[in-house]
């Protein structure tokens, strides 16, 4: 199990940061756990004292692996009015809010699918 210690940091960046109902301003050097420090604010709060060879600059960089991105698609259903058409996509979601022609409701699906 790690210990913990709270060690000296500074605020280098613009603006002004929160720290348990505290605010933290530009150049302001103050106390506090490693853990406590969001991730996403390590590049304007450095670390004054040694946090186990890990900074930001060191650490490797996360590979963000894509989601599998399911392409939509589109059909063309008859409404209930003749000749017009609804537009549903493949989730079952109506995209059309009033009934159209089957050529206005083609050219929708054909943006749709850009």
């Amino acid at each position: 199990m790690e210990a913990k210690i709270k060690i000296s940091w500074k605020k280098v960046g613009r603006g002004s940061f929160r720290l348990n109902n505290r605010i933290i301003k530009p150049g302001e050097v103050f106390k506090a756990y490693p853990d406590e420090i969001p991730q996403a604010f390590r590049d304007s709060i450095i670390p004054l004292d040694d946090i186990g060879n890990l900074t930001p600059q060191q650490e490797p960089a996360k590979l963000i692996q894509p989601k599998d991105i399911k392409k939509v698609e589109y059909k063309i259903i008859p409404s209930g009015r003749k000749g017009y058409f609804d537009i549903e996509s493949s989730t079952g979601k109506k995209m059309n809010e009033k009934p159209m022609r089957e050529e206005t409701a083609e050219k929708l699906i054909e943006d749709l699918s850009k």
